[in-house]
């Protein structure tokens, strides 16, 4: 005990031995702010006297029991300040203390006394420290700040009435932090923002506190699930009914009763749950349905859940270590996910050709009413459940901002409530797209735009292959033309990862703007897509015998595709030079290779070339799976960021087992109960009303068709 007064002692008298504020620095601070600081000092004095008087007895007889019972909360409150941690030669960069020791300090004097867990991000020379670093790591930007690459930050625990602004001042005046830069220590008290030794000071949420917009949104999801609820008993009640009176009718009985009794009922059953459930669980026996698609389109969202995860691993507290996988050629599978989101374009244009052409011809491609029903159908069949996952996120989102990692992004959540407009017009990526609303929702804006774009697609294949393919070639070429324009004229790097190790927010903006979120440069899957649709139309009937040679061959050349447009770029991320020339080439050429490597498994599992393979994808299991991979998607960025948020501890990267243990596949797995409630609320009942509203509007009265039309 004695050992513990004595370093408690030492620790105090450390911190109490800093100036106090000078009457320059209390003109800039809240009055407020200043007075808990002074009180909190003041406490610390109080408890260093008692303990040096304890000391020096060499009993504790004596100690004033009072003293100790007023005093003790700020010596709880400094030792929730991060210490020095482990693995500085490793670059810890995050220096954590107690998250909960910190939010329960009470003064018993003072009930209005309450703190919060801040960071203080600290200006460091890791420029020096870099440098003598490997390759890989030489152009990280050395730029101090919340969010930057090399941001070193140590908590601190401080009263919660000084605002971000107020610390910074404070924690640049008072020296209470046990490393300072040459002003610092020369009390330099408005320094330059170069030299200040704090840059920046971030606060983590304390309390939720819901606004009426938040109210309004509880109001309606709790309208929906009631509404859906209802419809659910009603739909259940119907079934028996119907049964019983089956077994007494008679089955066409029935089915001419059932007709019959359609109307404004049929629209509130399509929120029902139990025929939802039942479409989301159905395997269609339908032999020209595409196989082996909702396999893929689910492991691609798997990718792409990984690739964000893989993304957050930048605020671990062992970041050279993460450093290190960019040595290591297996890594480049994690590392380059950006192919999961080819494979969705691909899967959107073969879907979108693969269904639309066959009810196409010359004379229909020549009626507007066509077109119209065809972007109306787009825009209905996402947007509801989209914009209310947008809606959710601005104002339930934050819920999930809680614990001391600085995690969730709450701008992007705010951005949403004042510029959700965009996404709703699917401009999300070419408007302000720094301004985003749900960054991952750039996909959906690109690939819409996309969609805008297919008709002279799908109308130049009416004409034969020959016009349809040259017409796609001049498109990529197009396309590829403006990539190499892009990264010759401003020298890019390839990658968002490489980007962003930079700090320079002009080639971030470029990269990530006008190429990675750019839907004239991510169009060849697209492409790629709506050809291999094509092809499957037209080979659908026809079977199909390929040499085994050949076929081995064809799968040799799809396996050199893929993993050359996965693996090559590993010298580049562990450092080698690349000119722009080779940049250029490999980010054109990488996804036109990806997109060959998919026709040909697509080809291969649906005409019979495809052995085990062909069978593990088209198994039942994936089709509900494939089902979910809309919703999952839009929430999935939220779920990784909670499941990250619930340690209280900084994040800390073992390897790739630990972490498809621990958290890709929780953030999976959380994700998809997820979104089966969000499919079964939002995307199912408001498609089902869409095909009722599109059958209506072109006027096809056959039930057969209707029936047919609102399958899911």
């Amino acid at each position: 005990m004695n050992s513990f007064f004595l370093f408690s002692f030492v620790l105090i008298f450390n911190f109490t031995n800093g100036q106090d504020f000078d009457d320059s620095v209390r003109k800039l601070i809240t009055e407020k702010c200043i007075k808990d600081i002074d009180t909190w000092k003041k406490s610390l004095r109080k408890l260093s006297a008692e303990l040096l008087q304890c000391g020096k007895l060499e009993a504790c007889q004596d100690f004033k029991k009072q003293t100790l019972h007023d005093n003790i909360y700020s010596l709880y409150q400094l030792d929730s300040f991060a210490k020095l941690p482990p693995n500085l030669l490793g670059f810890n960069k995050v220096w954590s203390g107690d998250y909960d020791e910190c939010l329960e300090v009470e003064n018993p004097n003072d009930n209005t006394y309450q703190t919060q867990f801040c960071w203080a991000h600290l200006n460091l020379p890791i420029g020096k420290i870099l440098a003598k670093s490997g390759d890989a790591v030489k152009t990280v930007s050395t730029t101090c700040g919340a969010g930057k690459p090399t941001d070193v930050k140590m908590s601190i625990c401080m009263p919660r009435s000084c605002s971000e602004h107020d610390l910074k001042l404070a924690l640049n005046h008072l020296r209470i932090l046990p490393m300072t830069t040459k002003e610092y220590l020369n009390h330099s008290i408005v320094p330059v923002d170069d030299d200040k030794f704090v840059c920046d000071v971030t606060c983590r949420p304390v309390n939720f506190e819901p606004d009426y917009l938040f109210w309004i949104v509880t109001v309606i999801l709790g309208t929906i699930t009631f509404i859906c609820v209802v419809a659910t008993i009603a739909d259940y009640y119907q079934e028996v009914e119907n049964e019983k009176m089956e077994m007494s009718l008679g089955e066409k009985t029935i089915k001419e009763r059932g007709v019959s009794e359609e109307g404004i009922f049929k629209y509130f059953l399509a929120f029902s749950m139990l025929s939802n459930g039942r479409s989301l669980m159905r395997i269609s026996k339908n032999l020209n349905n595409l196989k082996g698609v909702e396999c893929i389109r689910f492991i691609s969202f798997t990718w792409v859940v990984s690739g964000h995860i893989w993304g957050t691993w930048k605020n671990a507290d062992n970041p050279f270590k993460i450093i290190d996988i960019l040595k290591t050629r297996s890594y480049e599978i994690w590392l380059n996910a950006f192919f999961s989101v080819d494979t969705f374009f691909f899967l959107s244009g073969l879907m979108l050709s693969y269904s639309f052409l066959p009810k196409l011809s010359k004379r229909k491609a020549m009626d507007p009413m066509v077109w119209a029903v065809f972007y109306l159908h787009r825009i209905l069949r996402l947007t509801p459940a989209y914009l209310s996952f947008i809606i959710f996120y601005a104002t339930y989102g934050p819920l999930t901002d809680f614990g001391p990692n600085e995690l969730v992004r709450r701008e992007d959540m705010e951005n949403c409530k004042k510029y959700g407009w965009k996404n709703l017009l699917y401009i999300n990526n070419i408007y302000e797209p720094r301004k985003n609303c749900l960054s991952i929702s750039w996909y959906m804006a690109s690939d819409t735009q996309m969609y805008l774009f297919s008709p002279l697609l799908l109308v130049a294949f009416l004409f034969g292959l020959i016009p349809g393919i040259l017409f796609s070639i001049t498109v990529i070429v197009l396309s590829t033309f403006l990539n190499y324009w892009l990264f010759l004229h401003y020298d890019l790097p390839l990658t968002l990862i490489q980007a962003y190790m930079t700090g320079d927010e002009k080639i971030i903006h470029i990269l990530q703007d006008f190429v990675y979120e750019a839907a004239y440069i991510r169009i060849p899957p697209f492409i790629f897509g709506i050809v291999m649709g094509f092809v499957m139309l037209k080979t659908k009937d026809i079977k199909i015998h390929m040499n085994t040679s050949v076929v081995f061959a064809c799968w040799l050349v799809s396996f050199i595709l893929s993993l050359g447009s996965i693996f090559t770029i590993h010298s580049y991320n562990r450092g080698d030079y690349w000119t722009p020339m080779q940049r250029a080439s490999y980010y054109g050429f990488s996804r036109i290779a990806w997109s060959i490597s998919l026709s040909w498994l697509i080809f291969a599992i649906n005409r019979g070339q495809s052995g085990l393979i062909g069978k593990f994808m088209s198994l039942s299991f994936w089709t509900p799976l494939g089902k979910l991979t809309f919703c999952a998607y839009l929430c999935h960025i939220m779920i990784v960021n909670a499941i990250f948020n619930l340690e209280r501890s900084p994040p800390h990267f073992v390897g790739a087992f630990h972490t498809y243990l621990t958290k890709v596949i929780p953030s999976v797995v959380v994700s998809c109960v997820f979104a089966t409630i969000w499919t079964l609320l939002f995307e199912f009942p408001f498609a089902k009303l869409e095909s009722y509203f599109i059958l209506k509007l072109v006027s096809r009265k056959s039930s057969e068709k209707k029936k047919e039309c609102t399958k899911i």
